[in-house]
């Protein structure tokens, strides 16, 4: 047998044509005129395996001596390696595996001893391959690539894997100080194939590792030091910096930019942005395609970046880090990219496909020292506040190892808790802090002040806006945008699967603990609370909320997938309302402002969002819910900063508004007052009616705390106009200044507050009168209209007559008619005009002669004789009253009521003081504060004892004296 591999084929001729065509050299001096290398002369002309081999060696060394660009070892490889692939086109053949195997081989020699080589730059050629644009197939570069590591890798010693990993280490070094210099725009289009190709042979791990080696932070560092390495510097390039000091390269040359400029630069920088997180999805994508240590490596990375840069989502360091800067997080850029490379890697999760199915709620339960049995690389999941806290000595319950879906998700959501959700808070901030700035700028350019002031305050302005504008289209770029919405989505169809589980059984740990199937939803849920509440961080619920609030300012597109915006409404429904749901009173408060995200913009018509309030399977549900979640931030035990819960209501009130304009919306309304009409001494009072104690309470604080700031403006505003001002020390003009502008901004708040309160209260008694005027209610409300009138009417108004009045949104003509049609709304109810005339605070028979004449004033219309003929029904009531009274003096005192010292007409006595009271005075207490108020003891309506004996012992002296009366007087 021929020692010879190419006597199979036919012909010697064509063995030589191969060789001459791939590596360019010839044993026949007859060939020369082919530009081919002369190889020196052997005694046969026929090729063997051997002597291709020393041949091709003796050619790269001679490349080393020779000048010009043709000298350069990878390179002629690398070409011989491209025209060996055509050779293959024209059929298959043995000398081509064994050109194949010689070029990689020698390839492998240059990375392995390139001291051999010393004057060939190993790592430039490499890097050169992939700066040539013209390439036919760019996947042969990867293959040529790939072939090379390995064989460069199998079979060496320590030395020579260090000098492999010492060339492609120079490789990324160019890489780092080419993106170190660049930006979005001008980021050199070599670099990511070349990096790309590192993690795109699942069959040769050892290269993707050299990446993962170079890029790979050391254990415990700051997230700092993950922006900063290679992969991180990629990331971090976008519209914003990529650092947290700036500077900021877009949106500059503001005041000489038209909107059309700025929509194209957009929509330019949109596309660069998009080509960039998709070439990093692939990159990452390989790396954990690979698998086994790759991918353990890759989700560590992806665990530790995350994990490393949690203090972006705390309050502080938000606020903060725009004015000082952060040294130890990463910046904005970064955490948006990572979050963008996420929801493309999450994509399997959204539909059609569903995955989002299969992951396990109990991940966010995993401890440190259990996270590697469960192949687990987040840190500190288990630290996450969930919608449920578990109590001290509650066991939690986790699968016994979880999917690579599950991960990604609780990843995801992380990252877009500190990327997105963050950047979302800056933005808002800022377009408050520029809104200012707009106006210190008008005042000091209409104010004839230093003309230097209005333009510090100018370029102070122009600097912000170009700051919001990078942040701002960062997080509207719109392939990122569709898939946060895609994911929000399947997130929101995750979480209302898991609210409807009633149990979870710990011996389910081996198959876990998701959804798996899809299962219709019906509101109201039966089930108090799901377990798997436990689990579930509060931060997706955040996530999405935050989302919606910034839908509402900006144009993203959540507003056109109406399917997204069914779920959300479903998800706000189950945990908005139910504190046994959500505990947090914030995080329900805040779903309540994001389902005033969801309602249709005025301008739009009936567009997809009023149809989804028409057509929702669940709208019936959103009034009751809606009353609950106002409710609960006010009650005991759920309590939230006193101010804040009017912020929190405010969204609150414009749903209601919206709502009572839907008939089947506004019967809601009118159910639930009818049904706590009906339930008004259950044990736990109906929530209607702790609704409107709650608008009573609000409506007197805010219009009290108004009309007493605004007394206090007018009082300085006097002292400052009449120069009293001009003789006190320096120190204290300027704190009369600030207390004046505190006062303004607190008289502005409440009025604006006061205003939605007695709007919504309007609207309610506008159809829900009975409730109003039970005996419970009926004297607070009547008393509040009387004294709020009596001071915007009465001899008192002047003292509330402020310069400027609309900057303080202090509107008293509005307020006025609104008082007034309260009056006229309940006209009709005896017991309503009978408070009115019972109120001595500040009842008078004047009182709607003040109103009359301040109608006439302002304009009233048809309220003036209304009011008028108001007034004389309840100066009638009055004198049959007043001649009750007379015939009910002196009652006993046994019969007055201890708290109000009143006539008791339905005592009934404490269970645990003994005290009697009438029915009225502690329904009412019981509606705020649930306990005896003798003795502090737990007490409901349900637990009161009728003092039957003493009923018909007052029945009786009411009945005696009346009759006495009426008999003396006739």
């Amino acid at each position: 047998m021929s020692e010879n591999p190419f006597d199979t084929l036919t012909s010697p001729q064509k063995i030589n044509e191969i060789i001459e065509n791939v590596l360019l050299i010839t044993l026949n001096p007859d060939h020369t005129n082919k530009q081919l290398f002369l190889m020196e002369q052997s005694e046969t002309r026929l090729w063997t395996v051997e002597l291709i081999e020393l041949n091709l060696f003796e050619r790269i060394m001679a490349l080393s001596f020779e000048r010009g660009d043709d000298n350069k070892i990878v390179i002629y490889l690398y070409n011989s390696f491209l025209r060996l692939k055509h050779e293959n086109k024209k059929g298959k053949s043995d000398v081509c595996d064994v050109l194949s195997s010689l070029i990689f081989r020698n390839v492998a020699v240059s990375l392995k001893e390139p001291e051999l080589f010393p004057e060939q730059n190993i790592c430039e050629q490499f890097l050169e391959i992939y700066k040539d644009s013209e390439i036919e197939d760019p996947s042969y570069r990867d293959e040529f690539l790939s072939s090379v590591i390995k064989k460069a890798l199998e079979d060496s010693d320590n030395d020579m894997k260090s000098n492999v990993k010492e060339i492609f280490f120079k490789c990324f070094d160019e890489c780092m100080k080419s993106i170190r210099q660049s930006s979005m725009i001008t980021f050199e289009k070599w670099i990511m194939p070349f990096l790309i190709a590192f993690s795109s042979d699942k069959n040769n791990p050892e290269m993707a590792n050299i990446f993962l080696n170079y890029t790979t932070p050391p254990p415990g560092c700051d997230g700092i030091k993950y922006a900063d390495s290679l992969l991180g510097q990629i990331l971090c390039l976008s519209m914003t910096p990529k650092n947290n000091q700036g500077p900021y390269e877009f949106y500059d040359n503001l005041q000489n930019t038209n909107l059309t400029s700025l929509n194209n630069l957009s929509a330019s920088l949109w596309n660069y942005l998009k080509v960039l997180h998709d070439s990093l999805h692939s990159l990452i994508k390989g790396f954990l395609v690979i698998g086994g240590d790759t991918k353990e490596r890759m989700l560590i990375w992806l665990g530790n970046a995350i994990t490393s840069n949690v203090k972006r989502g705390q309050i502080w360091n938000t606020h903060t880090s725009m004015v000082l800067g952060n040294f130890t997080t990463a910046p904005d850029s970064f955490m948006i990219g990572l979050a963008g490379v996420l929801l493309r890697l999450c994509l399997p999760l959204m539909k059609p496909q569903l995955k989002v199915l299969i992951v396990d709620p109990t991940f966010s339960a995993v401890k440190a020292e259990q996270a590697a049995e469960k192949q687990v690389h987040m840190k500190d999941i288990d630290k996450e506040t969930c919608l449920i806290p578990f109590e001290d000595d509650e066991e939690r319950i986790t699968a016994t190892k979880y999917n690579f879906v599950t991960e990604l998700f609780f990843m995801t959501q992380k990252a877009i808790d500190l990327s997105f959700r963050v950047c979302i808070e800056k933005v808002i901030r800022m377009n408050r802090e520029i809104q200012r700035m707009q106006n210190a700028y008008q005042d000091a350019a209409q104010g004839g002040s230093n003309s230097d002031i209005a333009e510090n305050i100018m370029n102070a302005l122009t600097k912000q806006t170009q700051q919001l504008l990078c942040l701002q289209n960062l997080i509207l770029e719109p392939r990122n945008d569709e898939l946060l919405v895609l994911f929000y989505e399947a997130t929101a169809m995750w979480v209302n699967l898991l609210a409807t589980k009633t149990s979870i059984n710990p011996e389910d740990a081996a198959k876990g603990y998701a959804p798996l199937t899809v299962n219709e939803i019906h509101l109201p849920l039966v089930n108090e609370s799901s377990k798997l509440l436990q689990y579930i961080p509060e931060m997706i619920l955040e996530n999405i909320v935050g989302y919606l609030q910034f839908s509402k300012i900006f144009e993203t597109q959540a507003r056109q997938n109406h399917e997204a915006k069914e779920n959300f409404i479903t998800m706000i429904l189950i945990f908005m309302g139910n504190s046994k749901r959500a505990k947090n009173p914030h995080l329900r408060a805040n779903l309540a402002e994001g389902l005033e995200s969801l309602l249709p913009k005025e301008s739009n018509g009936y567009t997809m969002d009023t149809q989804l309030f028409h057509q929702h399977p669940h709208r019936l549900q959103i009034v009751e819910n809606l009353l609950n979640v106002f409710v609960s931030i006010e009650m005991t035990g759920q309590s939230v900063q006193f101010e804040q819960k009017f912020n929190y209501r405010r969204p609150m009130y414009v749903i209601m508004e919206f709502l009572w304009k839907i008939p089947e919306q506004r019967e809601c309304f009118n159910a639930l007052s009818l049904d706590a009409e009906i339930h008004i001494d259950d044990v736990e009072a109906p929530i209607f009616l702790r609704f409107i104690n709650v608008l009573i309470n609000d409506s007197i604080f805010l219009l009290d705390e108004s009309l007493s700031n605004l007394q206090q403006i007018r009082e300085l505003e006097e002292a400052r106009d009449n120069g009293k001002w001009d003789s006190l020390p320096n120190n204290e003009r300027q704190q009369n200044a600030q207390n004046l502008q505190m006062l303004g901004n607190l008289a502005r708040f409440d009025n604006i507050l006061g205003r939605d309160t007695i709007n919504i209260l309007k609207l309610l008694t506008s159809e829900t009168k009975g409730i109003f005027c039970h005996a419970s209610m009926v004297d607070r409300i009547a008393a509040m209209l009387n004294y709020f009138l009596l001071h915007l009417c009465g001899p008192k108004q002047k003292n509330f007559k402020v310069k400027n009045k609309e900057n303080f949104d202090f509107d008293p003509a509005n307020t006025v008619k609104q008082i007034c049609h309260l009056y006229l709304n309940l006209r009709e109810s005896e017991s309503f005009c009978l408070a009115v005339t019972q109120d001595g605070r500040s009842y008078s028979p004047e009182l709607f002669k003040y109103a009359e004449k301040t109608l006439i004033k302002i304009g009233g219309g048809d309220l003036i004789t209304e009011i008028i003929e108001f007034s004389d029904k309840v100066q009638k009531i009055e004198q049959r009253q007043r001649e009750n009274d007379e015939a009910l003096v002196n009652p006993p005192d046994e019969f007055l009521d201890p708290i109000l010292s009143i006539l008791m007409k339905d005592p009934v006595i404490l269970p645990s003081s003994k005290v009697t009271v009438d029915r009225s005075t502690i329904s009412r207490h019981l509606l705020s504060d649930q306990s005896d108020p003798f003795n502090r003891s737990p007490l409901s309506m349900d637990q009161v004892i009728p003092d039957t004996e003493l009923k018909k012992k007052i029945e009786y002296w009411i009945k005696e004296r009346l009759q006495n009366y009426n008999e003396t007087k006739n």
